[in-house]
């Protein structure tokens, strides 16, 4: 009914699986992400000069991940207030409530998607056709605006066989870009708002990742990716914020296609799998006091990243075949957004009338959705020096 089933993330194993998969690793090769860093950086440092009069964060993020991934799936430069980003968003959010394992009957009665309409109770139904109509409007918009520019799109187009089929190379591509583009700008999203929240929560966390930046940079000045290495405090910053709170805390289910044997037990052919990715990054066997936002367990004696301490990345962006592919790209994002926020900015409690801070309360949505997104929370984000007030009104000027 809701057919995001032809594209990769949710079809069988197949040629067009294997079709569409390929255009995106093609795409996305983990040794040559550098590619991308200019987009990413332009993106980023586009949301750092917004950030300093937000009055909504969420949507603020959600503009970043949508221009950086426009970029990078299709070549559109976007701006945030182009009206096809709100479509974007639209589709995206449909896709990630209706992937929740078991929010629909019909997910565990499949003839209930024989009853018409108008039947009682089939709300699912109608709500599967306006999402579809999203997907559609999302896609072909997308590739209607697309550029000759670097990116997923240009590169799988310049690889078309002439010799076979183009019409179903160009519908496999236009299914591949849409995928890649579903994948990466929610997800990316809701960890950074996981990451506001911790770093509300916890001041001193904030305050250390201060203090390490702070030994790197100048005044007015910003990290880059050459960077990464010099800041083993922030990289534990985006791993303990994807430990603590899973993106999808039990990923995406999968689909059994033959009898297997697990540990004794049969898995029969067509049973539906689902992987625990929030049980493997909260066991205390691997990490200790696993509700505790600790990113200092990832670090050694000498505040160096430990090797012998589990990356919970291996648990979050899937397993096997259908591993998320942009995982590299992903994590590239969190570690350049994560460590310009914290240069420039100190989050703060939002005021209240009387100037006083705001005592932050963030909770987790107890909603059954595929994305595990902190419910709507106020914050500031107060500029950390007058040279970096000075940094962001030049960057201000560049757009």
């Amino acid at each position: 009914m809701f057919s995001w089933k032809e594209y990769f993330n949710f079809r069988p194993y197949d040629d067009g699986w294997k079709a569409q998969r390929k255009i995106v690793n093609q795409a996305f090769p983990p040794g040559d992400i550098g590619r991308f860093h200019q987009k990413l950086l332009s993106a980023t440092h586009e949301l750092l000069q917004i950030l300093i009069q937000t009055h909504d964060f969420t949507k603020d993020l959600q503009s970043w991940a949508s221009v950086f991934i426009l970029d990078v799936v299709y070549g559109i430069h976007a701006k945030e207030t182009d009206s096809y980003l709100t479509t974007a968003v639209k589709a995206i959010k449909s896709l990630a409530y209706a992937a929740t394992p078991g929010l629909f009957y019909v997910d565990q009665i499949s003839i209930l998607k024989y009853v018409p309409e108008w039947f009682p109770g089939a709300t699912f139904k109608r709500q599967a056709r306006e999402w579809n109509d999203l997907r559609i409007k999302m896609t072909d918009t997308f590739n209607a605006l697309g550029t000759a520019t670097p990116s997923l799109t240009s590169v799988a187009l310049e690889q078309i066989d002439l010799s076979q089929n183009t019409r179903e190379q160009e519908e496999c591509i236009k299914k591949a870009a849409a995928t890649a583009y579903a994948g990466g700008a929610d997800t990316s999203v809701v960890a950074l708002q996981s990451f506001v929240a911790f770093m509300l929560m916890h001041p001193e966390i904030q305050h250390k990742a201060h203090s390490e930046l702070d030994k790197i940079f100048g005044p007015g000045d910003l990290p880059s990716f050459s960077d990464e290495q010099s800041l083993p405090y922030i990289t534990a910053i985006v791993r303990e914020t994807l430990r603590l709170q899973p993106v999808a805390p039990l990923g995406i289910p999968h689909l059994v296609t033959q009898d297997d044997i697990y540990e004794g037990f049969l898995i029969p052919k067509g049973s539906i799998v689902i992987s625990n990715a929030w049980s493997m990054c909260h066991d205390e066997k691997v990490y200790p006091d696993p509700n505790q936002f600790n990113p200092s367990r990832f670090l050694d004696a000498e505040g160096k990243l430990n090797p012998n301490i589990k990356d919970p990345s291996g648990a979050t962006f899937g397993f096997g075949r259908r591993i998320c592919p942009g995982k590299h790209i992903a994590l590239a994002s969190l570690f350049i957004v994560i460590a310009s926020i914290l240069t420039c900015y100190t989050i703060e409690p939002e005021l209240d009338e009387h100037g006083e801070p705001v005592k932050p309360e963030v909770e987790w949505n107890p909603e059954p959705t595929l994305l595990n997104n902190p419910l709507p929370f106020k914050c500031q984000f107060v500029p950390r020096s007058k040279e970096i007030e000075e940094s962001l009104r030049r960057l201000k000027s560049e757009f």
